[in-house]
């Protein structure tokens, strides 16, 4: 009788630690989806008034040595006279593999032009490393593929 009680705490404790580790991993994955969404939809780096603004700002979603690059070109297109009307969004995240440390993510991606309502979608490719400040992007690559009658 007192090995059944041995038995049932056992696995109540086990089911308690499966359910914790399901939570953490939830809470890593949704940390993942939003830094992908942040740093394609995110474009609060456009009113940047100096490099370093620029590099703190996605600072939030890059890390090095891919965030100097990154914001390197975004400062060049900011102090650039423009006429690009583009609104680029995340329709779907997939989490493809990741360890405590890496993880890698693929992503529907539409790109919307604002005075046509042309709507080009992709795909993106993106790899992570977890840092002290959280998760950040080290790689990303799009890749284009079709356009969609605007609407």
């Amino acid at each position: 009788m007192k090995l059944w009680h041995v038995v049932i705490t056992a696995l109540f404790f086990l089911l308690l630690a499966e359910g914790s580790h399901l939570a953490a991993s939830t809470t890593q994955q949704n940390e993942i989806y939003a830094i992908i969404k942040g740093s394609v939809e995110d474009d609060s780096w456009w009113q940047a008034r100096n490099r370093e603004e620029v590099k703190e700002k996605l600072g939030k979603y890059y890390a090095e040595p891919l965030l100097s690059e990154v914001s390197e070109r975004a400062w060049d297109f900011i102090a650039r006279p423009t006429d690009w009307y583009c609104r680029a969004a995340v329709t779907d995240v997939s989490l493809e593999y990741r360890t405590s440390e890496k993880a890698t993510v693929s992503t529907t991606l539409l790109n919307t032009d604002l005075v046509t309502g042309q709507i080009q979608k992709g795909t993106g490719y993106f790899s992570l490393h977890k840092t002290p400040l959280g998760w950040r992007i080290v790689s990303a690559d799009y890749r284009w593929e079709e356009v969609v009658d605007a609407q």
